[in-house]
């Protein structure tokens, strides 16, 4: 099987993989040079670099490499420590140079009115490839979308079937209504996507859970969604709520743990409007904030009113 070939079939899959490759040699190797290595998320591999004990170092290697997300450059001196050729005592050394290889996340954005508009440009702009998702042909075009990969112009459980999430994949929900909203969070809990948030205030977050907790969404699958949508950096117009998201995106991507503190998921809010006294009937000194309102189209115009449940 060749490495290049099975590199492009993982990426294509939304599957990470580490490529190994020996990039300076001397002396008897149990390999040749330039000789590469896939390693799969799995530990499972394509190639070699050699077998034996030092190959089985690489691989541990490659799996620390790929939950880093760092490259890294790693010695052997097979005379030194002859244990790494499997007994074949080379006495040469060699340097394998290891990086992640990890496939372009796609978001898929539900809802191409304002909002959907400019997060597709600040996504493009993190090199995140995006799908439009709008029953809407005026609104879901590529005149409005110019930088989406795909636009799905069509009713959404039609859309459905069209899509193909991965462990990767992005999935962001604001539609011109709580029906939509609903429909489309229902799908993506299914998936296998890596991240999904749902635009709206508190209030409608919490219509949302009640509403699809009785549509049988588990508590495990609620917690999956970021809602409300975007890190909390006190943004307000629409352009500011679309760098939330996808700065929300990116801390997903590169499994950022000093941004987790600044993400919502929406168990989290929907317990929190559950228990006595909640912030939503009483809220605490300094969590009033502008509630962002957007219009039924989706594209005509916003307002901002006072509220405390944003």
């Amino acid at each position: 099987m060749d490495v290049y070939e099975e590199l492009i079939r993982e990426r294509d899959a939304g599957r990470s993989c580490a490529l190994a490759v020996i990039v300076n040699a001397t002396g008897s190797i149990p390999s040749y040079e330039t000789a590469k290595m896939l390693v799969r998320e799995d530990g499972s591999i394509v190639g070699t670099v050699g077998g034996g004990a030092g190959e089985a170092a690489v691989i541990r290697e490659a799996k620390e490499v790929l939950a880093s997300g760092k490259p890294r450059l790693v010695s052997f001196d097979l005379h030194e420590n002859p244990r790494m050729d499997l007994g074949m005592v080379c006495g040469g050394s060699l340097n394998v140079f290891i990086e992640a290889i990890h496939p372009t996340p796609v978001a898929y954005l539900f809802g191409a009115g304002h909002v959907g508009g400019l997060v597709a440009k600040a996504a493009k702009l993190a090199r995140i490839e995006v799908e439009v998702i709008d029953d809407r042909s005026e609104f879901a075009n590529p005149e409005r979308f110019p930088e989406a990969r795909a636009i799905h112009a069509t009713e959404m459980a039609q859309a459905f079937q069209a899509l193909k999430p991965n462990s990767r994949s992005l999935i962001f929900i604001a539609t011109r209504g709580h029906k939509l909203d609903a429909q489309a969070l229902r799908w993506a809990v299914e998936t296998p996507a890596a991240y999904i948030g749902m635009i709206g205030s508190r209030r409608k977050v919490q219509e949302v859970y009640a509403k699809l907790k009785l549509d049988g969404v588990t508590d495990q699958q609620f917690a999956r969604v970021n809602a409300p949508v975007g890190l909390e950096i006190g943004a307000v117009t629409p352009e500011e709520i679309a760098i939330a998201v996808v700065a929300e995106m990116v801390a997903t991507i590169r499994k950022s743990d000093a941004a987790r503190p600044a993400m919502r998921n929406m168990l989290d809010v929907a317990a929190k409007a559950a228990a006595p006294n909640s912030a939503q009937s009483k809220p605490e000194s300094g969590q009033t904030a502008p509630e962002v309102q957007f219009s039924p189209d989706g594209e005509s115009g916003w307002t901002i009113a006072a509220a405390s449940n944003v």
